[in-house]
């Protein structure tokens, strides 16, 4: 059996290398952990800090989008959208005419009329009345028009109404009045109807 012997040559008498080593593992391990701490707070700084100029980047285009929005309600303010409306619609109304021929709507209105039969007077609705009455377009989809005619015939009027139902560029002829249908002294009717005009003819 060993029995452990007191060395005097050595301060303070004891072994103490095992909790050297313990202290030394131990500090290693506070500076690691410290190391780390310190990492991981830097990265949460400099990502609070990247957060924080992300917000006031973003309110500042928020602010600019704001003061831009503000400035296009204050010029939409000032225009007069009744006005535009208006132009438009003329626009569109002299467009439509432009597209109109009145050679051709005249040559074919004489076409389509008795011989004994004149026009006085022709009214062609503007754009927006014939969108009223569900025209899209003079051409395509035809064209209101206020006839007045002078019949040297007393029974022009049906006379006319059938001619204008058997041509192919007229439509839904409507009666509005006659004028001087006294028979002894007949000199000629005085007759004023609607007709749709249908440039396209009607088998479109």
């Amino acid at each position: 059996m060993t029995v452990s012997r007191l060395n005097l040559a050595r301060k303070p008498f004891v072994d103490a290398r095992a909790a050297n080593a313990v202290v030394a593992l131990l500090l290693v391990a506070v500076v690691a952990l410290t190391a780390l701490s310190v990492r991981t707070v830097w990265r949460y700084l400099d990502g609070s800090r990247k957060t924080r100029d992300a917000i006031v980047r973003l309110r500042t285009e928020i602010d600019r989008t704001e003061e831009l929005r503000r400035s296009k309600e204050a010029v939409l303010a000032r225009v007069d959208v009744a006005e535009l409306a208006a132009s438009a619609s003329d626009a569109t109304a002299i467009a439509r005419r432009r597209r109109f021929s009145w050679t051709r709507f005249l040559s074919r209105l004489e076409e389509a009329l008795p011989g004994n039969v004149r026009v006085a007077a022709v009214f062609l609705h503007k754009g927006e009345d014939s969108a009223k009455a569900g025209a899209k377009d003079l051409r395509e989809q035809g064209a209101m028009v206020d006839l007045t005619l002078v019949s040297k015939d007393p029974d022009g009027m049906p006379k006319v109404l059938r001619a204008f139902f058997a041509s192919p560029w007229f439509d839904r002829p409507a009666p509005r009045s006659e004028e001087g249908l006294d028979r002894q002294n007949f000199d000629g009717a005085r007759l004023q109807l609607g007709v749709v005009y249908l440039d396209g003819g009607k088998g479109r």
